[in-house]
């Protein structure tokens, strides 16, 4: 443009004079351009639009950069502030409430109806034919309100998944005289049992449930007999078996010993020694009522290589049991002190029971039995509703009436106080529950050798029994069996007395399953 090589005018008239003169126009940013400098504030807003414009991709910048570090502060106090921690907390209780809450809601489901339901599912009883063969049904027997069917061992059975010992129902028929000439051509080995403690009439009586009479060849003794599929077991108790009457031809021999106090293990080492000395001595298998703190080791002397006894069933929680020579056996009930066999006629579980529970103990010094005995006795409801007898000093034997009495608290009571006595395990508990009385364990360790653990054999066949680690928890204890309904302790009744005929069955099998592999060698 031929004005932009015309002298710069000084001011804008002169400017366009210019312009004029050539013939040419301008605008007028032009004009401005070359006129007169421009006011000030006009070159003020033009600076800073000029700066603002040069300011406008590093103010974008750093705002991104201010949003994204106030983004991250917001993410990183919402993943790990202390808010969101504690409220994660919570969140975790609550669960965890939820899922103990639904678990003893399920717990109580089962134990409601779970034995009315084993009850419905019993196995059909075949019903037995009479002579003229028609059908004869015997009657239903009714505990409370349900009806348990014909056959109520059945229900154990069904609850918990056994089948019955086949050998239990074998009856060998002496008298068939093809039977007998049968039997005789087959050398069938006789296992000689000598009790000479007392559990061997709790192994005679009660687990084998086999009878006894006099024996007209030893004085002063009774013997057994009974006939099992691969041997016969002959059972001899009483004072007249003493080493000088005992036959000698015995090549398989269960001996029953008393290895509780000094004088009691200086009786059995006087039989085992007798035994070591014959010209062929038994292979024997001992039975010992142990020691209450587990001290038991001069039996050691007498195990084979050392001595003739290759299996020892062993009484209390004894550390040395390995399931391959010595072996735990159960207490048992105090036949010392004459207690009976109870037979399920006497239990009658349909029937309440006057007392809540029973206490039937000696008072030994330093006890939990005394903290017991005083809440038992402070305790309003537990004073009136519980059957209470306690003796100071400890007495071997009981009168016919004492022993009565204490048969008669046990089947009228729901629940058999146990505390522990030497050793935690008692004849009470079996005791209560042959007469289908909920036992109550003190389950904790006593002084001594005996394994940490107490009542290992009895929890591992889960008995229906209630286990306290203090007596402070009777009271809740009490409290629930307030609430419980008449049909649920019927059925409770019921289920422990059978669960303790079961445990003798499962006791009884292995007593067999012992002598066939370790005696016999079979």
């Amino acid at each position: 443009m031929k004005l932009m090589n015309a002298p710069i005018a000084a001011d804008g008239r002169r400017l366009l004079n210019a312009a004029t003169a050539v013939g040419e126009s301008i605008t007028t940013r032009e004009f401005l351009k070359f006129s007169s400098p421009a006011p000030a504030y006009i070159m003020k807003q033009r600076k800073e639009r000029q700066r603002r414009n040069s300011m406008e991709p590093l103010l974008e910048e750093e705002t991104v950069k201010k949003v994204n570090v106030k983004y991250d502060k917001l993410e990183k106090q919402k993943q790990g502030g202390p808010g969101m921690v504690l409220r994660r907390i919570l969140l975790g209780m609550c669960l965890i409430q939820f899922a103990i809450t639904a678990y003893l809601a399920l717990c109580i489901y089962n134990s409601a109806y779970s034995s009315v339901k084993g009850v419905k599912n019993v196995p059909q009883i075949k019903a037995q034919r009479s002579k003229d063969g028609t059908d004869r049904k015997q009657p239903a027997k009714k505990y409370g309100e349900f009806d348990i069917g014909e056959n109520q061992a059945a229900i154990v059975m069904a609850q918990q998944d056994v089948k019955p010992h086949v050998v239990r129902d074998i009856e060998v028929k002496w008298n068939d005289a093809a039977q007998a000439k049968l039997l005789a051509s087959v050398d069938i080995p006789v296992v000689e049992v000598w009790g000479k403690a007392a559990i061997g009439s709790y192994l005679w009586q009660h687990i084998l449930e086999g009878e006894e009479s006099l024996d007209e060849t030893m004085p002063g003794a009774t013997v057994g007999e009974l006939r099992m599929p691969a041997f016969v077991l002959r059972y001899r108790s009483g004072p007249g078996v003493i080493p000088e009457t005992v036959p000698r031809d015995v090549k398989y021999l269960v001996l029953v010993v008393n290895g509780r106090t000094p004088e009691k293990i200086k009786d059995a080492k006087q039989w085992l020694n007798d035994l070591k000395m014959w010209d062929m001595p038994p292979e024997i298998m001992l039975i010992m009522l142990g020691n209450e703190k587990c001290d038991n080791e001069w039996v050691l002397n007498y195990v084979s290589p050392k001595g003739p006894v290759v299996t020892v069933l062993l009484t209390y929680d004894d550390p040395r049991v390995d399931q391959k020579t010595f072996y735990q056996w159960p207490l048992g009930v105090a036949t010392y002190r004459q207690f009976p066999v109870i037979e399920e006629e006497q239990v009658s579980p349909e029937a309440p029971r006057k007392y809540v529970c029973n206490l039937r103990v000696t008072l030994h010094p330093n006890s939990s039995r005394i903290a017991l005995h005083k809440f038992l006795k402070n305790d309003a409801y537990a004073s009136n509703n519980c059957f209470i007898s306690v003796r100071e000093k400890w007495l071997p034997n009981e009168t016919p009436e004492s022993m009565n009495e204490y048969v008669w608290s046990l089947l009228q009571s729901d629940l058999t106080l146990s505390p522990a006595g030497m050793n935690t395990e008692t004849y009470r508990v079996y005791e209560s529950m042959s007469a289908g009385s909920t036992p109550v364990i003190e389950d904790v360790a006593t002084p001594g050798h005996c394994d940490t653990s107490p009542w290992r054999l009895l929890k591992k066949h889960g008995p229906p029994a209630i286990f306290v680690k203090s007596w402070e928890q009777l009271p809740k204890i009490l409290a629930k069996e307030r609430r419980f309904s008449k049909q649920y302790k019927a059925l409770r009744r019921l289920r422990v007395f059978q669960w303790y005929e079961w445990f003798k069955l499962k006791m009884r099998d292995r007593f067999i399953s012992i002598i066939s592999s370790n005696l016999l060698h079979g």
